[in-house]
This record gives C-alpha cells, structure tokens and sequence, in this order.
C-alpha cells in the first residue's frame, strides 16, 4: 500500500492547496499520496463555503492527495470520519484533549483547533481520488471568536511540518480503520463528538433556534438530533450548532 506523504510539495503562497492538488491531478502531475503545504493560502476555504483563516508560516496549511482502495461512492463518508479521528489521536500526541464538531472541526471545549475539508473525485461507483485538505492552528491565532492553537493550549511552539509528521505517522499507521468495519468506524468517530448526549442550541435554515440532543450521526453523515422525543437526521446546510461567544 502506498505510503501516505511520501513526497510533500511546500509552497510559499497558493490560493488554497485543495484547488493546487485537484489541478496536478487532473494534468496528471501528482503522485498518489503527495502533501500540497502552503505558508500562506490567499483563498483557503472551509466548510458552507466559509473561508479559511491563516496566519503565514506559523500555522499548518495541507491537502493531503490520494487514491483510496475500494472505496464505494455511498461510504465516502469514511474518508471524513478517519480524518478527523486521526487528528483527535495526533492532538494526544501533543496532550491535548481534543473532540470533533459536526462535521469536520476539531475543537478543544468551545474553541476551534483546526478544520477540514474533504473533496472526491469520482469515477463510477468508487473514490478515485480524495483531497483532504486540513487547517491547523499551531502557533497563531486568528482573530476569531472560538479559537485557540496548539502554542496557546500548550504553551511551546512547534514547526508546523512536525505537527503534519505526527499526523501521517498516524494517519499511514491506523490505515486499517479506514478500510475497516464501516460500523466500528462510524461508532469511534461518534465516541469523540463534540456535545454527543447532550442537549444543545441549533439553529436551522430558516434561521428558528430550539434545543436538542445529540445522538450521533447516520450512515450518511448527516447527525442525528432528538428533538421533542423524535430522532431527526440533518445535513450540513439545514443545521448550524449555537456556540457562546
């Protein structure tokens, strides 16, 4: 099997190392398992088609490229759920505690750590190729309510091409998890959800804020909400999680 990171492209400045990688893809320019790595991204983007907020060098900016094994179109979800349970394991590795916010954030209590953002490339019925593009905060914070970094939890400065080793090492060491039992991948990204059994704020697309508890997510993706007694599933457009600022 491939090994993952095996060669690392470091740029200065792109507009978003996702949109680098899908474009050496399709030239046919890219190895399987390569690291797109910016300094800086003038056009990161995150989840709802927010941006992504960097600060130069001092943060942890990649898209990670590669060809899954077999990976059907109505499980891609996998992709997403290992990702982010990597990035828990790797955060340990740093002491920190940390726990996923539906669906790609990683936050540690109410503050946001990093975020991510999964891109496929199709080809009939299985993943040709999966973009996984990742935004740590490790030595700076952006000027955002609910964020922090590794040098502000931690209080020690890290490179950020060692905080990227440490989630490769990992991320090519529990390889088998991805490609595993679907349930077992699903209940060990549920048992890191930021919030699950507990009742929280939600907003919905018609912008109405109620309650509800969070049971976990389905086989889609999509997390399940108990409200008034009755389990909903909710995709990432029709819900957005209420968090103090």
């Amino acid at each position: 099997m491939t090994k993952l990171g095996s060669e690392i492209h470091h740029l200065s400045v792109v507009d978003s190392t996702n949109n680098y990688a899908a474009k050496l893809i399709s030239d046919g320019q890219l190895q399987n398992g390569s690291v797109i790595m910016a300094d800086f991204q003038t056009n990161g983007r995150g989840q709802r088609g927010n941006s992504w907020q960097s600060v130069s060098q001092d943060n942890l900016l990649f898209s990670l490229a590669f060809q899954p094994v077999s990976i059907a179109v109505d499980q891609q979800i996998r992709i997403n759920w290992y990702t982010a349970l990597i990035w828990i394991k790797c955060f340990k590795r740093f002491s920190i505690d940390a726990q996923i916010k539906w669906p790609n954030d990683i936050f540690v209590g109410q503050q946001k750590l990093g975020g991510i953002l999964i891109e496929q490339q199709i080809q009939g019925s299985t993943i040709a190729w999966s973009v996984v593009g990742c935004g740590i905060n490790v030595n700076a914070t952006p000027a955002l309510p609910n964020a922090c970094s590794i040098f502000e939890l931690t209080k020690v400065r890290f490179q950020p091409k060692t905080v990227l080793k440490e989630f490769l090492d990992l991320y090519n060491g529990q390889i088998q998890l991805l490609y595993g039992d679907f349930q077992e991948l699903r209940t060990a990204f549920e048992a890191e959800l930021f919030g699950k059994d507990t009742i929280q704020e939600f907003i919905d697309a018609q912008q109405q804020a109620w309650p509800a508890k969070i049971i976990g997510v389905d086989d889609q993706g999509k997390l399940l909400l108990e409200k008034n007694a009755v389990v909903h599933a909710y995709d990432l457009q029709e819900i957005r999680l209420v968090l103090p600022v």
